[in-house]
Protein backbone atom coordinates (compact mmCIF):
# COMPACT_ATOMS: atom_id res chain seq x y z
CA UNK A 1 0.00 0.00 0.00
CA UNK A 2 0.48 3.39 -0.83
CA UNK A 3 3.00 5.80 1.64
CA UNK A 4 2.35 8.87 2.92
CA UNK A 5 3.76 10.93 1.20
CA UNK A 6 6.85 13.35 2.31
CA UNK A 7 6.74 16.89 2.50
CA UNK A 8 9.49 19.79 3.28
CA UNK A 9 7.58 22.22 5.81
CA UNK A 10 4.45 22.47 3.44
CA UNK A 11 0.92 20.67 3.59
CA UNK A 12 -0.07 18.70 0.94
CA UNK A 13 -3.46 18.48 -0.28
CA UNK A 14 -5.60 15.09 1.07
CA UNK A 15 -8.15 14.22 -1.69
CA UNK A 16 -10.72 11.35 -1.37
CA UNK A 17 -11.25 9.88 -4.86
CA UNK A 18 -13.89 8.09 -6.08
CA UNK A 19 -13.82 4.69 -8.02
CA UNK A 20 -14.97 5.93 -11.61
CA UNK A 21 -11.98 8.79 -10.83
CA UNK A 22 -9.74 5.72 -10.04
CA UNK A 23 -10.88 3.90 -13.36
CA UNK A 24 -10.69 6.79 -15.55
CA UNK A 25 -6.94 7.77 -14.19
CA UNK A 26 -6.11 3.55 -14.78
CA UNK A 27 -8.17 2.86 -18.63
CA UNK A 28 -7.61 6.30 -20.06
CA UNK A 29 -5.13 9.24 -20.59
CA UNK A 30 -6.69 12.26 -19.17
CA UNK A 31 -6.78 14.90 -15.73
CA UNK A 32 -7.56 11.26 -13.71
CA UNK A 33 -4.20 9.57 -14.89
CA UNK A 34 -2.57 12.57 -14.20
CA UNK A 35 -3.99 12.81 -10.49
CA UNK A 36 -3.18 9.41 -10.38
CA UNK A 37 0.42 9.66 -10.94
CA UNK A 38 1.00 13.27 -8.58
CA UNK A 39 -0.55 10.96 -5.95
CA UNK A 40 2.46 8.21 -6.99
CA UNK A 41 4.74 10.94 -6.71
CA UNK A 42 3.74 12.70 -3.47
CA UNK A 43 2.82 15.66 -4.81
CA UNK A 44 -0.23 15.33 -2.98
CA UNK A 45 -2.17 12.55 -0.58
CA UNK A 46 -4.67 10.35 -2.36
CA UNK A 47 -7.33 8.72 -0.34
CA UNK A 48 -9.69 5.87 -0.84
CA UNK A 49 -11.33 3.11 1.32
CA UNK A 50 -11.64 -0.66 0.91
CA UNK A 51 -15.32 0.02 -0.55
CA UNK A 52 -14.07 2.29 -3.61
CA UNK A 53 -11.35 -0.49 -3.73
CA UNK A 54 -13.61 -3.51 -4.21
CA UNK A 55 -15.59 -0.92 -6.68
CA UNK A 56 -12.71 -1.00 -8.70
CA UNK A 57 -11.59 -4.45 -8.77
CA UNK A 58 -14.63 -5.54 -9.76
CA UNK A 59 -14.96 -2.57 -12.54
CA UNK A 60 -11.70 -3.73 -13.90
CA UNK A 61 -13.20 -7.91 -14.27
CA UNK A 62 -15.82 -6.81 -16.29
CA UNK A 63 -15.80 -8.10 -19.73
CA UNK A 64 -16.57 -4.65 -21.08
CA UNK A 65 -12.82 -3.56 -20.47
CA UNK A 66 -10.78 -6.66 -22.08
CA UNK A 67 -8.70 -6.80 -19.56
CA UNK A 68 -6.55 -10.02 -19.16
CA UNK A 69 -6.01 -11.11 -15.29
CA UNK A 70 -2.28 -10.08 -15.27
CA UNK A 71 -3.61 -6.64 -16.69
CA UNK A 72 -5.76 -6.61 -13.72
CA UNK A 73 -3.51 -7.05 -10.99
CA UNK A 74 -1.19 -4.84 -12.53
CA UNK A 75 -3.47 -1.73 -12.65
CA UNK A 76 -4.35 -2.58 -9.31
CA UNK A 77 -0.82 -2.63 -7.75
CA UNK A 78 -0.43 0.62 -9.26
CA UNK A 79 -3.48 2.11 -7.80
CA UNK A 80 -2.10 1.01 -4.31
CA UNK A 81 1.57 2.68 -5.34
CA UNK A 82 -0.85 5.98 -5.75
CA UNK A 83 -3.86 5.88 -3.64
CA UNK A 84 -3.60 5.33 0.35
CA UNK A 85 -6.34 2.77 1.41
CA UNK A 86 -8.36 3.48 4.83
CA UNK A 87 -10.45 1.22 6.44
CA UNK A 88 -14.54 1.68 5.29
CA UNK A 89 -16.84 3.96 7.44
CA UNK A 90 -18.95 2.06 10.37
CA UNK A 91 -22.78 0.69 9.56
CA UNK A 92 -23.63 3.51 12.27
CA UNK A 93 -21.71 6.21 10.49
CA UNK A 94 -23.66 5.64 7.28
CA UNK A 95 -27.18 5.18 8.96
CA UNK A 96 -26.41 8.88 10.76
CA UNK A 97 -25.94 10.38 6.95
CA UNK A 98 -28.72 8.16 4.81
CA UNK A 99 -30.99 11.04 3.75
CA UNK A 100 -27.49 12.78 2.18
CA UNK A 101 -28.31 11.32 -0.61
CA UNK A 102 -30.79 9.71 -3.20
CA UNK A 103 -28.23 7.02 -4.24
CA UNK A 104 -27.62 5.01 -0.78
CA UNK A 105 -24.60 3.28 -2.74
CA UNK A 106 -22.26 6.22 -2.93
CA UNK A 107 -22.68 6.75 1.02
CA UNK A 108 -19.63 5.04 1.82
CA UNK A 109 -18.09 7.07 -0.43
CA UNK A 110 -19.32 10.61 1.27
CA UNK A 111 -18.89 9.45 4.66
CA UNK A 112 -15.70 7.85 4.23
CA UNK A 113 -13.97 11.72 2.68
CA UNK A 114 -15.92 13.02 6.00
CA UNK A 115 -14.07 10.10 7.85
CA UNK A 116 -10.76 10.64 6.98
CA UNK A 117 -10.88 14.16 7.50
CA UNK A 118 -10.14 15.22 3.26
CA UNK A 119 -9.94 18.67 2.02
CA UNK A 120 -11.57 17.72 -1.39
CA UNK A 121 -13.42 14.51 -2.18
CA UNK A 122 -12.80 14.16 -6.07
CA UNK A 123 -15.65 12.93 -8.07
CA UNK A 124 -16.78 13.28 -11.48
CA UNK A 125 -20.53 11.82 -9.65
CA UNK A 126 -23.31 14.93 -10.52
CA UNK A 127 -25.26 13.89 -7.22
CA UNK A 128 -21.87 13.93 -4.90
CA UNK A 129 -21.15 17.02 -7.05
CA UNK A 130 -24.49 18.58 -5.86
CA UNK A 131 -24.73 21.81 -3.35
CA UNK A 132 -25.91 19.23 -0.58
CA UNK A 133 -23.16 17.13 -0.86
CA UNK A 134 -20.49 19.69 -0.95
CA UNK A 135 -21.64 21.10 2.51
CA UNK A 136 -21.04 17.51 4.04
CA UNK A 137 -17.70 17.08 2.24
CA UNK A 138 -16.14 19.34 -0.12
CA UNK A 139 -16.69 17.55 -3.47
CA UNK A 140 -14.50 18.66 -6.50
CA UNK A 141 -13.89 17.42 -10.51
CA UNK A 142 -10.70 16.07 -11.44
CA UNK A 143 -10.21 19.37 -13.57
CA UNK A 144 -10.96 21.49 -10.74
CA UNK A 145 -8.54 20.51 -8.57
CA UNK A 146 -5.23 20.15 -10.85
CA UNK A 147 -6.63 23.34 -11.62
CA UNK A 148 -6.32 24.76 -7.80
CA UNK A 149 -2.62 23.04 -7.34
CA UNK A 150 -1.48 25.15 -10.57
CA UNK A 151 -2.97 28.02 -9.04
CA UNK A 152 -1.10 27.37 -5.84
CA UNK A 153 2.03 26.47 -7.59
CA UNK A 154 2.41 29.33 -9.96
CA UNK A 155 4.37 32.20 -8.76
Amino acid sequence: MRRHPRTCGEKLVKAFVDANTILSGLLFAGNEAVLLELGRLGALHLVTNEYVLKEVRAALEREDFHLAEKEQRYLMRYALECISIAGDPSKEDIKKHYDLLWDKKDLPVVVGAKREDCEFLVTGDKELLSGKVKKFVNSITTFELLRRLMKERSP
